[in-house]
């Protein structure tokens, strides 16, 4: 063989491999199709969870919020002087205009441990649209006198007769 068809050859020989390696093989389309398929996967859990966590706070803020005007309004009633009463679950409407969840409330009154003092627990629950256990739950406990006692009447009167004692004495 001369110098120049073995140059010939050479050429001929690479130039048979560049082309064999210009595309991608089946196997390593098969390979790159399969590695997007499990990251797509993996990433719509992802997608998932987070929005699933998002709804969840949402709705716990909601019963925050929901447990909290409830609990207030229970202490302002029993300022007015009616005792606290116990109430069942009932439906409650939810402070975001947007929230699709259905909510309900009850109030729980038990006496406590000293007497004329009043355990008052306010819970609220997210419930589950398709049944089975709420999707959140809040609930807030408050301790205070109650005012079925007379109290306040009883401080009351004890403030007007010092008045008058003192109106007595600054006379004499």
């Amino acid at each position: 063989m001369t110098h120049g068809m073995l140059v010939l050859l050479t050429a001929k020989q690479s130039s048979h491999r560049a082309g064999k390696q210009r595309g991608f093989s089946l196997l390593e389309i098969m390979l790159a199709l399969a590695i997007l398929g499990g990251s797509l996967a993996i990433l719509s859990r992802i997608v998932d969870t987070g929005i699933s966590a998002a709804r969840e706070a949402r709705d716990l803020a909601n019963a925050r919020m929901i447990c909290q005007a409830k609990l207030s309004e229970v202490l302002l009633n029993s300022t007015a002087g009616f005792t606290p009463q116990t109430q069942p679950l009932t439906p409650v409407d939810s402070f975001d205009s947007q929230s699709t969840t259905p909510f309900e409330f009850s109030v729980e009154v038990q006496p406590g441990q000293l007497g004329g003092i009043l355990l008052i627990r306010v819970v609220v629950e997210a419930q589950n649209p398709d049944g089975g256990e709420p999707l959140a739950r809040y609930s807030l406990v408050r301790w205070m006198i109650d005012p079925a006692l007379g109290l306040e009447e009883l401080e009351a009167e004890e403030e007007a007769a010092r008045e008058e004692a003192a109106g007595m004495e600054g006379s004499a």
